[in-house]
């Protein structure tokens, strides 16, 4: 990595860095160098961050305070003065008016008043020295901070409305924690802190907590964790840890910070049913999105671009863990790494394959499990990961941003967006209506598609269908396959409608008003009232007059009575 990107005042690379270009900059740095004696100083120009650019900014201010300060000091001791202290915190701007004479001292009113003039104590920058006062003092108008203290006032406020501070008793902190150990990610987990009730991913960081918050030899410790503390600051702020907490003023729900009730506020008593501006529409062609452009991020060792800064800190620790300097965080019940510790706890709070494994082998370590426990206990952590629920219809979501492309498709039906009239389908949403224009031959010639298969010369929209075409009739790898029935499937597309038609035990919700027959939606509900009591057979032969009254007997007629057909085709 280059010297450039790096702090000469502090060795950090990931801040804000400023050239040394100033006169006084590099005259004041050039004497704190000057007293470290080297052999050879680097060639390429030095950069500061820009905390050590403030300090260098106080050490000339400090400097010169203290210069003058001192000359001020030697002219009043040759003509008999005393100085008053100051009060502290003297600043570039204070004035020293406090200046009284020695009793004995012979001089007169007026020439007291002539030295108060004369020796008024004003530090002055000299001229040579150019310094951007704007950047460290607060020179805005008394009206605009006026302003920003009300603001922030009218804030505070706000919060204090939001929720108000509450103290659990020993009573409220028993049950508090008892639910906690009663939780199932807590339940399943492999490696935990009985003491503070908290479930770690692997048994290094197990051990690394219980060496530094347990086997600590300090002076204090908390009575209900067992936790260590070197300092009573320490100690007293994890103890109003455990007993405050901040209580919601409309439901009366208890948080552990701040943050957590404000958004808790925020999304259960001020959205109501609609998501409000969780996807944010802006036009490539509006000026606002010029004023948003911002320079590229490089990474000086892969040569990798990035479009934001925190990305390319992020990407940084990927080397850093390569380079062996930092262990790698993982996973050991789903043997899983990570490139940083926020994607290991955000893959451990909201993945379902983690909760469910963990879930399995707690099971297994009491009894053995029958081939039906793992895909129950697998429905049942999905439905218990959906926590927003769509006000329209049943369905519920994991993520809040799957539940406001619902809403928006409940919007698009109802406006009449969904629905192909050449085709007479509606789509349940514009994802798949997008994909059905994309991909439908009726509406793109096969011509247009992209990916050929090399053996046949059949083109396909995406990579996905061109790899199932050459599994399914080049190699014979058939993939797909229903682990229920062992039955194979040319795409996983047919194995999903499968799964969900056949051996979906809680999906059967929609009734037939003739037959009384149960269907896991409304398209199958719709295709067995067409097919059995309409009396129709809406599905016919293009090469014989035969009709059908279900699509997949159609297929099944092409194959066998017109084979030879179906492969000109």
């Amino acid at each position: 990595m280059s010297l450039v990107s790096f702090c000469c005042g502090c060795l950090n690379n990931d801040r804000k860095m400023t050239s040394i270009e100033e006169f006084w900059k590099t005259q004041y740095l050039g004497e704190i160098i000057n007293e470290v004696k080297m052999p050879s100083q680097p060639s390429e120009p030095l950069q500061l961050c820009y905390e050590c650019d403030a300090l260098l900014m106080k050490f000339v201010k400090f400097k010169q305070q203290v210069t003058h300060s001192f000359s001020v000091l030697c002219e009043y001791s040759q003509k008999n003065i005393e100085i008053q202290p100051v009060p502290p915190k003297l600043t570039l701007s204070h004035n020293i008016h406090n200046i009284s004479f020695h009793p004995d001292s012979p001089i007169g009113e007026e020439t007291v008043h002539e030295i108060k003039q004369e020796f008024e104590v004003k530090v002055k920058i000299e001229d040579n020295v150019s310094i951007n006062s704007d950047h460290y003092d607060d020179d805005r108008p008394l009206t605009e901070l006026k302003n920003k203290k009300k603001t922030k006032n009218k804030k505070k406020k706000r919060e204090i409305e939001l929720y108000r501070e509450v103290e659990l008793n020993l009573e409220e902190l028993e049950e508090e924690r008892r639910q906690l150990a009663m939780k199932d990610d807590y339940v399943n987990a492999m490696f935990r802190c009985e003491s503070c009730i908290v479930s770690f991913p692997n048994a290094d960081d197990l051990s690394d907590h219980v060496k530094l918050k347990h086997e600590l030899h300090a002076t204090h410790k908390c009575n209900i964790c067992s936790r260590t503390y070197s300092s009573e600051v320490s100690y007293n702020y994890h103890a109003n840890k455990h007993t405050r907490r901040y209580e919601c003023t409309s439901c009366s729900d208890k948080f552990s910070s701040k943050r957590a009730v404000v958004k808790h506020y925020e999304h259960a008593h001020c959205c109501g049913p609609e998501i409000p501006h969780t996807i944010l529409k802006v036009d490539k062609n509006s000026d606002t999105n010029d004023s948003s452009k911002q320079e590229a991020f490089p990474c000086e060792l892969c040569h990798k671009i990035f479009k934001w800064k925190t990305s390319l800190r992020k990407h940084l620790e990927t080397h850093r863990i390569e380079m062996g300097q930092k262990r790698r965080p993982y996973c050991e019940p789903c043997r899983l790494s990570f490139s940083t510790s926020a994607n290991l706890q955000k893959h451990v709070k909201t993945s379902s394959t983690h909760q469910i494994k963990l879930k399995l082998r707690k099971l297994q370590e009491l009894e053995p499990l029958d081939e039906a426990t793992p895909s129950l206990i697998s429905s049942s952590v999905r439905r218990s990961l959906q926590q927003y629920a769509c006000p329209h219809c049943d369905k519920k979501f994991q993520w809040r941003g799957n539940l406001s492309r619902h809403i928006n498709s409940h919007k698009d039906r109802a406006n009449g967006d969904l629905v192909c009239e050449p085709c007479n389908r509606t789509f349940s949403s514009i994802a798949t209506y997008k994909q059905h224009m994309a991909i439908s031959k009726k509406h793109v010639s096969e011509s247009d598609y992209k990916h050929m298969c090399s053996d046949c010369g059949k083109r396909f929209a995406n990579k996905t269908q061109l790899k199932d075409h050459v599994d399914w009739e080049h190699l014979k790898n058939y993939t797909h396959t229903c682990k229920d029935c062992h039955k194979v499937f040319k795409s996983y597309t047919s194995l999903y409608l499968h799964k969900e038609v056949v051996h979906r035990k809680d999906g059967a919700g929609h009734l037939c008003d003739h037959c009384g027959k149960s269907y896991p939606n409304k398209s199958k509900l719709r295709c067995h009232i067409t097919a059995l009591h309409s009396g129709t057979s809406p599905y016919h032969c293009s090469i014989c007059p035969a009709r059908f009254s279900w699509h997949s007997c159609l297929s099944r007629h092409v194959r066998r009575a017109h084979p030879k057909r179906k492969k000109e085709e």
